[in-house]
């Protein structure tokens, strides 16, 4: 007695195969090479051996394939993780990298929109991402009979995180709650649980200023596929890389200018004069770095002689004392 077989042949398992290798002989994300698996029973899925990236199209046995709905996104670093369940014409694929950054741009404007229409952005400050959530906030004791009562503990705000090229902001039920310059963070940490809840959060703090956040982040809040930062590895990192990097990237920034700034007042010393009338302060005579006697400011030039010690001064030799004058 012959045994029953359910499912697609292995003719058209095999046609299917040649269909999605013909249209994409390199995985559309990971670039890898290393094929494809065919599933379903109507052969309407496909998956990259690779970085596990699958998409659901019409059933490939008919050789084609002219659209396709994202189903799982990269499991290296959920690249694509925005296009969950979005449906595209297989040629969104084939030119995917330029398709997914003209996405994401589209997302970044409209995101800025949101951020503007609330925060004075700065001149050249840009939005770089936001990511949806919640944040967490303990009801104060003096209400804690009440809240008991109530049995409620915290109270939750949706809100948006906004990483722009300057600062973290938390948007909060469509209102500016609280940011942080990018140079002040002190800490962007996953936290197991929050005063009694087993919602995974993220705390965000300041080091100079009395700022701390709880928030429950997500990497994309759409229909499909949502993942929480704080709960899986790759999201988590994908965050805290993005929002590191553009604090190195400020803190680099800022050091130049400084740097622009130490060389525009140790030029000369007609610039000494300048930054000191700037400042309001009226100084003709500095003490000699070398050996402590009167040292008479010139008019300009790069350099003087002590006429104490005989010791070459430059104007470079004189910036501390001038940055403690100012201010």
């Amino acid at each position: 007695m012959s045994k029953l077989v359910f499912g697609p042949s292995a003719e058209k398992r095999a046609i299917g195969q040649r269909t999605v290798m013909r249209e994409f002989p390199s995985c559309p994300v990971c670039k890898a090479t290393y094929g494809y698996e065919v599933s379903g029973s109507s052969l309407d899925h496909f998956k990259c051996n690779a970085c596990q990236t699958k998409w659901r199209s019409e059933p490939l046995s008919n050789g084609n394939i002219s659209s396709m709905t994202l189903v799982q996104p990269s499991g290296y670093d959920l690249r694509g993780i925005e296009l969950t369940g979005l449906k595209y014409q297989s040629a969104f694929y084939r030119n995917f990298d330029a398709s997914y950054g003209a996405f994401l741009k589209n997302y970044r404007s409209q995101m800025t929109a949101k951020l503007s229409s609330t925060v004075s952005l700065e001149i050249n400050e840009e939005i770089v991402w936001a990511w949806a959530g919640t944040s967490f906030v303990q009801i104060p004791s003096a209400l804690g009979l009440v809240a008991s009562q109530l049995g409620v503990s915290q109270v939750v705000h949706a809100g948006h995180l906004f990483l722009t090229s300057e600062r973290l902001i938390w948007l909060q039920d469509g209102m500016f709650n609280f940011e942080i310059p990018l140079e002040d963070l002190a800490s962007f940490t996953p936290a197991s649980a929050y005063q009694g809840s087993d919602a995974s959060i993220i705390v965000v703090k300041s080091a100079k200023r009395n700022v701390e956040g709880w928030l429950r982040l997500w990497l994309w809040y759409g229909s499909v596929g949502n993942v929480e930062v704080a709960r899986d590895n790759r999201a988590f990192n994908r965050v805290r890389g993005m929002v590191f990097r553009q604090q190195q990237i400020k803190r680099e920034r800022i050091q130049k200018e400084k740097q622009r700034e130490h060389v525009q007042v140790v030029l000369d010393f007609s610039s000494i004069r300048d930054t000191l009338a700037k400042g309001g302060v009226v100084v003709t005579t500095f003490k000699c770095p070398q050996c402590s006697g009167p040292l008479d400011l010139p008019e300009t030039g790069r350099q003087t002689t002590c006429r104490y010690c005989g010791a070459m001064i430059r104007p470079v030799d004189l910036f501390d004392k001038i940055k403690s004058l100012v201010g």
